[in-house]
């Protein structure tokens, strides 16, 4: 009896400690020193991974918490996460210190923010152009913000009043944008 007590006490440590590292993913983290140490992310909630990240360094046992700011960015699960300063209130003189995932690549940048208010969660959208401040999509007023958002770009402002994009379309209006910024128009 204590023989097959003593299995299954084994047995479950194992699966626990299996289920543990299933939770690990390969993936790295840029140190605000611009170096990359390559590891295992503990890929987590969305909300969870917007706050902190987990990181076990490779050739190490030891797990490392970053929070934003400690580090620049990771990158899970074909996903990078980028340290932001997530402004609640423009009026207040300051903001919180959050990941938010990277969308794109090029000088106009898509982020999305999983936010949560109590028991429910939400994605925001947010535009950041060449490192300046980040712009909260309002799809509500999505024509009139984006007309004024682009006026660099007259052809670009010009589609957006004549409804050839949507919001559905902001993945194809940031991708336009940024070809034109490279000289490719």
């Amino acid at each position: 009896m204590k023989t097959r007590l003593l299995m299954l006490l084994f047995f479950i440590i194992g699966i626990s400690t299996a289920q543990a590292q299933l939770n690990f993913v390969d993936g790295y983290v840029v140190t605000n020193r611009n170096d990359t140490l390559y590891g295992k992310i503990k890929y987590s909630t969305p909300a969870l991974r917007s706050s902190k990240v987990v990181f076990l360094e490779n050739g190490t046992d030891k797990r490392r918490p970053y929070k934003p700011f400690q580090i620049k960015s990771y990158y899970v699960e074909s996903t990078t996460y980028d340290s932001k300063i997530y402004d609640i209130d423009p009026a207040l003189p300051f903001g919180y210190g959050v990941f938010m995932e990277r969308r794109n690549e090029g000088v106009l940048k898509v982020y999305y923010y999983w936010n949560t208010n109590k028991e429910r969660g939400f994605t925001q959208t947010f535009l950041e152009n060449d490192g300046d401040y980040l712009m909260e999509v309002d799809f509500i007023g999505f024509r009139k913000q984006m007309v004024l958002y682009f006026e660099d770009y007259p052809k670009l402002q010009s589609k957006l009043k004549k409804g050839t994009y949507k919001k559905r379309d902001l993945d194809k209006i940031v991708a336009e944008y940024n070809e034109w910024k490279r000289g490719d128009w």
